[in-house]
This record gives structure tokens, sequence and C-alpha cells, in this order.
């Protein structure tokens, strides 16, 4: 009788388990058939056009939409080419403006109209400020700091900011000497004239199309590589190790490429190049900001790994790397030294962003590198943070 019950309640038992298995495995399954989007469809075609001086701007009236499976966004390119509301040259006579040149995580393409960095900065800083504030966005997804400066010489001065923000990505650095990003055409700046001449202008029209969709394989097991992935992303050597017992494949290796070489140790003599010309933009934009009345300031934007200690792992993961011989601060360390160097105020995020991130509140995307919605208002609470306890943003007065 005794076995009898055992064996019954062994019976639910495993028939529990297999129904809550196969109800997560159903769940996954709709969750993938109904998620919109994929991996990136070069969605920047729709929005942007060809420049000969700057490579690529983006399309003043235009709209812009990305469907991914991690977010979709719509936003609106406005009449002088910016993402934001309307805003005229000439700043208004007690308005406070601030300028906010960077890539991709300025542009804020990940997320909607309201939480990008420049409309929640603009939030912050008007809530300590005793007059009205603006903040522009001045991003464009892909740029790096030469492009930033060309942007801010032949347009961004127009607006009369006087601060200018800098947002520095790692991956900023290596395209600085290079005429190409991913295939699009970008000027290569020649330091040795004072202002920097463009080497290749015109810059030549870049011959990129939009390509087909790239087909999804669907997983034998949908619950099964959501396991693997999530330990995979929490101890990438933990997923080694059970791969060694035949689970699941190991991490694919990858060679490393310029922007992971920039925080190795020690560092690579070949890209001090790069660091040069990264000082001489900087410099370029400080010599145009200062006859406009601008103070010019530059802000750390993290890799995810140098704020996510499982990406960290992760990363030495996938790069082969050896821990000793990489040091996920040597960009931020650089890029502050820099700025102290040309006498520029520097405000890393890094601290804000880790010190925000959880488990079940993550501050990035789960594969996107970008920021979230929550990764862009602890940024901007930062950054406003940064702007007043340095004392960077006065308030005008009018003239009588």
């Amino acid at each position: 009788m005794r076995r009898a019950i055992w064996a019954g309640n062994l019976a639910a038992l495993f028939f529990g388990l297999a129904l809550s298995v196969g109800g997560a495995e159903l769940l996954l399954r709709v969750m993938a058939a109904l998620a919109p989007g994929g991996k990136e469809q070069m969605e920047r075609l729709g929005y942007t056009e060809h420049d000969p001086l700057l490579g690529w701007r983006k399309k003043a009236g235009s709209r812009a939409t990305y469907v991914r499976r991690e977010f979709r966004s719509e936003f609106a390119i406005n009449s002088r080419g910016l993402r934001g509301p309307e805003r005229p040259y000439a700043r208004p006579a007690t308005t406070a403006r601030v300028l906010v040149l960077g890539d991709s995580f300025v542009e804020a393409y990940t997320v909607a109209d309201g939480a990008t960095l420049t409309d929640l900065l603009e939030t912050a800083l008007r809530r300590t400020r005793p007059c009205p504030v603006e903040v522009l966005n001045g991003g464009t997804s892909g740029y790096s700091t030469d492009q930033e400066y060309l942007f801010y010489r032949e347009e961004g001065r127009r607006y009369g900011a006087s601060l200018v923000l800098v947002l520095t990505f790692a991956n900023d650095i290596p395209f600085l000497v290079a005429e190409r990003y991913y295939g699009f055409s970008k000027p290569l700046l020649d330091f040795e004239s004072v202002p920097p001449r463009v080497v290749n202008a015109p810059v030549p029209v870049s011959r990129v199309e939009r390509p087909p969709p790239a087909p999804v394989e669907a997983p034998t097991s949908y619950l099964f590589e959501a396991v693997r992935d999530r330990v995979q992303r929490l101890s990438p050597r933990f997923h080694d190790r059970l791969a060694e017992f035949g689970l699941w494949p190991p991490m694919r290796r990858l060679p490393a490429n310029e922007e992971i070489n920039l925080y190795r140790v020690p560092a690579y003599r070949h890209l001090d190049r790069h660091w040069s010309a990264y000082t001489w933009t900087l410099q370029s934009i400080d010599r145009t900001a200062q006859p406009e009345g601008a103070r010019l300031a530059v802000v750390h934007v993290p890799n995810r790994m140098e704020v996510v200690d499982a990406d960290h792992e992760a990363t030495l993961a996938r790069y082969g790397l050896e821990r000793e011989h990489f040091d996920r601060s040597a960009v931020r360390d650089r890029i502050e030294a820099i700025a102290g160097r040309v006498g520029l105020p520097f405000l890393d995020l890094a601290p804000a962003l880790r010190g925000a991130n959880r488990v079940l509140r993550p501050v990035y995307l789960p594969t996107d590198p970008h920021w979230n919605e929550r990764g862009y208002a602890v940024a901007a609470e930062a950054i406003a943070d940064f702007v007043n306890a340095g004392n960077l943003l006065g308030c005008p007065v009018a003239e009588a």
C-alpha cells in the first residue's frame, strides 16, 4: 500500500514537472512568434543621407522606425536635421542652452521621444535652474569625435549653446584614423593644419544597401536555449564547464578587434595615433567653442562590460583574454587623462550605471549594447548632477 502511494506521488511529481516544462516551452514559442523584428536591418538608411563633409547626416523632416526583438521605437527628425523638438538657431535671451554631441547613445534610437538622454537631461536641469533650459540632441548614429567636431563647426555652434557635452564611447577611437565606418564613407582629418583639413573631401558617396531579412533558425527547444543563454550571461565559466560535458557547445571565440585592443595591458603602441587623433579633435572642438562663449566638457559612455561583471567575464571568455592583460577601466582612464590635459571637465558614467544596475532591473538592453529607458534615466540624472556640481551652466541675462 505504501509503495503504491509513493509511486503515485512520484508519478504526480513527474507529471507536474513535465506539465511545467511543456508549458514554459509553449509560452516561449508563442512569445518568439509574437516578438517583433530581429537583427539590424540598416534602419538608418531610411532617415539619413549622404553629406560631402560629414559622410552622412540625418534627413530633415524624416521619420525613423526601429522594430527589433528587444525594442521598438519611432521618432521624427526636425526641420534642421536634429532629433527632438523644433529649435531656432537664435537662443531665446534668458534661456540656457546645452548641446550634446555623440553617436547612437545620444541619438538614442532604442527609445521613443521623451525618453532620450537629451529629453531627460533637459527635464532634470530645469528642476534646478532659475531660468528655462533647452538641451539639443546633436547625436548621430555611427559618428566619431571627428564628425562631431565637423558638425559643431558647421552647424552645432549656430545654436548658441553655452555648454557643449561630448559623449565618448570606446568604438569612437578606432574610427578616427579610418575613411570608412562599416561600409560607410567618412571624413579623415589632417591635424597638421589649423583648423583640421578633411583629406578625402568631398567624402565619397557610400554604396550601402538595406540587406534582405536574415533567416531565423528556430531552436529545437526554446526553453533549453533560454536556459543556456541565461547561464552564459550570468557565468560564462560555468557555461563552458557544462560544455565540457557535452551539454551544449562552448562560447564562440572571436578575434579581438581594435575596440577590444584599447583595453589591453600594456597598451598597444600602434593605437597611440588613435588617441592622438582623439586629443586633437577635442582640442579642435574646444577652439571652436571658445569664441562662441561655450564651455566644453567630456562624458565617458562605458561599454556594458565596464558596468556589468558578468559581461566582463563574458568578454574575457569570448575573446580568449587573460585577466592580467585586460583592464576594463583603461579606456576611461585614457579619456580622463586626455580631458585633463586639454583642461576639460570630465565625467565617467560607469559608477552611476553600475550602482543602478540590477539583475531584474538592468540599465542595458539584453543583447543590444545600448541603454534601455532606465539606463537613459540614470545617465541623465548623473550628467545633471555633474553640471550642477561643477557650475557648468549659468543663466544668461537679457540685454537691456
